[in-house]
């Protein structure tokens, strides 16, 4: 049976962060750009525009839709609230085709820590109760009940994950893997709360 770990199985949405951040950005031309990065503005809740300061201290501006990758290190103070683990050291956003906007490749936050198959996304258009996605917004009062994703499966399989579809989920995600079930008795219960769990199980079992 796979061991659990809900702080390594799925992490909560932040949002990107507006304020200097240690990070780096990976362009689409596969360029590095590190240094001090921030969001200096958001289109449908997705990065637009991004500030890269680098260690001479000039500033290059990249858009939002010339990104493949951009990750921000995580403030100590994010921390205080024990709502993120200390595990949890960056924020990151990769451009994934968006079932929701007929596949257009949009900067979504990643929710699961990288390896295996099957990687979350947060769906922000699944996010009823606020209208801006920006740090500070998400780490007290989400509910993993209340949340949906994009899941891209081998890296091109996008969908849309929620809680009413979840028998059709489980289906097309976990259904190819026979080990899963076996290894994995809860995977039975289709309770959306473990969905990252189920996907890390799935990970770790099913992914060659």
């Amino acid at each position: 049976m796979v061991g659990r770990s809900p702080c390594l199985a799925q992490y909560d949405p932040v949002g990107a962060l507006s304020m200097w951040s240690e990070g780096y950005v990976v362009t689409l031309q596969n360029d590095t750009l590190q240094g001090q990065v921030r969001v200096g503005s958001l289109v449908n809740d997705s990065p637009a525009s991004v500030i890269v300061r680098t260690s001479d201290g000039s500033k290059l501006k990249v858009k939002g839709a010339d990104i493949q990758l951009m990750a921000q290190r995580l403030p100590s103070f994010a921390y205080s609230t024990g709502s993120i683990p200390r595990d949890r050291e960056m924020v990151i956003f990769e451009r994934v085709p968006n079932p929701r906007q007929h596949e257009k490749p949009m900067l979504l936050e990643r929710l699961t820590p990288f390896g295996g198959s099957v990687v979350l996304y947060f769906d922000v258009a699944g996010w009823k109760k606020t209208t801006e996605y920006t740090f500070g917004n998400f780490t007290i009062e989400t509910r993993r009940q209340d949340l949906s994703y994009i899941v891209l499966k081998n890296g091109r399989e996008a969908q849309v994950a929620k809680r009413g579809d979840m028998e059709a989920v489980h289906e097309r995600l976990f259904g190819d893997c026979p080990a899963f079930i076996r290894n994995y008795p809860s995977a039975t219960r289709r309770n959306w709360s473990q969905f990252g769990e189920m996907v890390l199980a799935y990970n770790q079992l099913c992914s060659y």
